[in-house]
């Protein structure tokens, strides 16, 4: 018992260690971009020291992890013995006996070594095993071929230097494994796949696990990255395919490598997943269930297995299929959504509209005007710096703010989100650009003040870019963590959701939310407009407020204030008109700091002078005036792109 605690102790050492780093996982010199997964196979990969500090650890009731970090070694106790799946190599094969030992386990009870493809560092640990336990060592026959090969150019060229890497010599009790194969111990068995493409005869393995007693389908896939050009390309992508087509319900996926140059598994690896397992609290689930990121995963490998064939291809000289494949016509050029300065400055009637939009702003509204009414609109800073030729702004994470009594302010100065606080629970608008911004700067900056993420009860997402994750980023980390209802507009569900990539994955849809919808939470209920012109499913947000226990309503408007045509200033002077001008909203927001007048240095005054007052609220008469401008400046840049003959 004393060696498990000290055990623990040591992947607490670690979890502590990628928390202080902000979930990176650096430790001991790692490259500051390197996440745990990669600093076991990259920089220190071949840290001998660094490898052993990895105790065993437990993942589920009947699975552990008692390999060293840069490849895995797996431990399966059943009722009748242990299975491993692989057995490192040295000089690792000790440590990987003393986990097992400290694990509460005797090396001695290993029935059986299941190698997953026929490489040195799956294999270079088994015949150690099997002279300690008698256990049948199990591999395919294309594999067995490649340890029979390494044996005999050992005795051609006994290896001078140490430590001696030794291959198990294969004898009649052994397994020759072959796809669709069964190997049972106990109440447990393993379903054997045979998947090639990274050997000739890499083995997989499917089987169940449990967590506190609830069974999880399982996968190993043996082989995750395709070898030996183009041939093994066509193999590997037909493994894959297969795999995607016979286990569409597993649950976990575990791999050999828990860090891979180009099949890294999505949403965190081994490592990543034992940090978050190692602070789990009763009730919430075990990070390695995780069945979308085991689909995202398929997905990512079928694109390795395409670029792989490609890039051999083009080595052997022959024409890639690209090249023989006529190209696609040209994709019709989206319509500017504001005009050239030029044309905005050249056309007398959007001048008109400026200056009665200027008459509007008086003394007490003229940044809201230069900032409303200009040839661009309200721009987000970034984007404002690249038109100019500037270099990029530098970005960080921003000092949780309570913007309103019931409405905090979170993320980084570039893009955030909002939590709503209402009697049932919490509202979340937005979620950064990713499961890492989430997971790393969203989720801990809500446990700061005091707000419990496992409250989120909706996830509304202003609106999603195809391809782009500024908004919709962190939505699958969130909804796969604490399993709120997530609501987009339909028309941004629809566009998004085609153009996903593998690395970073959105919420599974969930709810739709169309013009006029609203939703009501406890004490608290949103209006939603739809304000296309951002893109085509870009939500109005009307959220009622307080400040110093006196109500306001405010817009949080998602696309900007980008309203290029016709159709979409329509919706726009609508919306102002039968909602804003009605509610007396009397306050604008948007995701991106400062697109209008919501700036960081805003939320640095609420911050020092909480009991002052709110400088995101106008008041009703001004509130009003400033929607009389946008809806001029709007106006103005419409009427400008149409005698420049652009709409």
């Amino acid at each position: 018992m004393k060696r498990i605690l000290i055990a623990s102790a040591i992947i607490a050492g670690l979890t502590a260690g990628l928390a202080a780093q902000g979930g990176g996982g650096r430790q001991g010199g790692t490259a500051s971009n390197e996440t745990l997964s990669q600093t076991f196979r990259e920089s220190h990969g071949r840290d001998v020291a660094y490898q052993l500090s990895l105790p065993g650890f437990k993942i589920f009731d009947n699975l552990y992890h008692v390999g060293v970090g840069t490849v895995s070694t797996w431990l399966i106790p059943t009722s009748a013995g242990l299975i491993m799946i692989d057995s490192s190599q040295e000089p690792y094969v000790d440590h990987v006996l003393d986990n097992i030992r400290n694990l509460g386990f005797d090396p001695k009870d290993v029935k059986y070594v299941l190698i997953v493809h026929g490489h040195l560092d799956h294999f270079g640990g088994a015949a150690r095993i099997k002279e300690l336990s008698g256990a049948r060592i199990g591999m395919t026959e294309a594999d067995w071929k490649m340890v029979d090969d390494y044996i005999a150019q050992q005795r051609a060229n006994p290896p001078a230097l140490s430590p001696i890497q030794r291959a198990p010599a294969r004898d009649a009790k052994d397994l020759v494994l072959k796809d669709g194969d069964l190997v049972s111990l106990g109440k447990t068995t393993l379903k054997v796949f045979v998947t090639p493409g990274h050997t000739p005869g890499s083995a997989s393995f499917e089987f169940t696990v449990y967590d506190s007693g609830r069974p999880h389908k399982a996968f190993m896939f043996g082989g995750p990255e395709p070898r030996d050009g183009v041939e093994g390309g066509k193999k590997f992508l037909a493994s894959v395919n297969r795999i995607t087509q016979m286990e569409p319900d597993v649950e976990v996926g575990l791999l050999i490598h828990s860090w891979l140059a180009m099949s890294t598994y999505p949403n965190g690896g081994t490592f990543e997943r034992m940090v978050r397992l190692q602070s789990r609290k009763p009730g919430e689930p075990n990070p390695f269930v995780d069945p979308a990121s085991w689909q995202q995963w398929l997905v990512r490998l079928k694109t390795v297995a395409d670029k792989w064939m490609a890039d051999e291809t083009a080595k052997a000289g022959a024409p890639t299929a690209a090249a023989q494949t006529p190209p696609r016509p040209a994709a019709a050029a989206r319509p500017p959504i504001y005009p050239t300065k030029e044309q905005f400055e050249r056309s007398a009637d959007a001048q008109r509209l400026v200056a009665a939009a200027k008459q509007l702003a008086r003394n007490d509204l003229t940044a809201e005007f230069e900032n409303t009414c200009s040839f661009t609109g309200p721009e987000r800073a970034a984007l404002k710096r690249e038109r100019l030729g500037l270099p990029p702004m530098k970005d960080y994470t921003v000092e949780p703010t309570k913007i309103f009594d019931n409405v905090w302010f979170l993320g980084l100065a570039s893009q955030g989100a909002f939590v709503i606080t209402t009697s049932q629970g919490l509202i979340l608008i937005d979620t950064l650009n990713s499961t890492e911004e989430a997971r790393d700067i969203l989720v801990p900056s809500m446990q700061k003040v005091g707000l419990d993420p496992a409250q989120i009860k909706y996830i509304v997402l202003s609106h999603g870019h195809p391809g782009q994750t500024d908004h919709t980023g962190g939505a699958n980390y969130l909804q796969r963590t604490y399993h709120p209802r997530v609501m987009m507009g339909k028309e941004d569900w629809d566009a998004t959701l085609p153009a996903q990539k593998p690395e970073r994955p959105l919420a599974q849809r969930d709810m739709d939310i169309k013009h006029d919808d609203t939703l009501t939470l406890g004490d608290t209920t949103l209006t939603f407009t739809n304000l296309f012109g951002h893109t085509p499913g870009t939500l109005g947000i009307f959220i009622p407020v307080k400040w110093h226990g006196e109500p306001h309503v405010v817009l949080l408007h998602g696309g900007g204030l980008q309203h290029p045509n016709r159709g979409s200033l329509s919706r726009f002077e609508t919306v102002i008109r039968d909602d804003a001008l009605r509610m007396g909203a009397d306050g604008i927001l948007n995701a991106h700091p400062g697109i209008y007048q919501d700036t960081l240095a805003d939320m640095e005054t609420i911050r020092k002078n909480p009991g002052g007052a709110n400088p995101l609220l106008y008041g009703k008469e001004r509130g009003a005036r400033y929607w009389e401008i946008m809806d001029d400046c709007a106006t103005a840049r419409v009427i400008a792109l149409e005698q420049a003959g652009t709409k």
